[in-house]
């Protein structure tokens, strides 16, 4: 399954200061060619900064992001920001992944 044809992967990312911590915000749709998002991981990880991902407006996220997600969590806190998408937490309950990530409802909260 992919994400709708014509859906695009829009990546913000904003480092905060006190706290400290590096956020990743996704909209649209993750397909595992998004090179983008790999590189937007790396960045995150490198800045050995806490993580926040907003998946609040991201529509499909694939296993490939659930692999960035979880490669993430070895070397630095994530929280996740939703609401998730029905598929997402689909993907995260399907595989156990749910019990690896705390979702908070809003960016504010994290």
């Amino acid at each position: 399954m992919r994400g709708a044809p014509g859906q695009s992967l829009l990546i913000l990312e904003a480092v905060f200061r006190d706290p400290d911590f590096y956020v990743l915000t996704l909209r649209g749709a993750s397909c595992d060619d998004e090179g983008g998002v790999q590189a937007a991981f790396t960045r995150a990880m490198l800045s050995k900064l806490p993580l926040i991902v907003d998946l609040g407006a991201l529509h499909f996220g694939d296993e490939t992001l659930l692999g960035h997600l979880i490669k993430a969590l070895s070397r630095c806190p994530v929280l996740l920001v939703g609401p998730l998408s029905a598929s997402f937490q689909r993907r995260l309950d399907t595989t156990g992944a749910d019990a690896l990530f705390i979702v908070l409802p809003t960016l504010s909260d994290a």
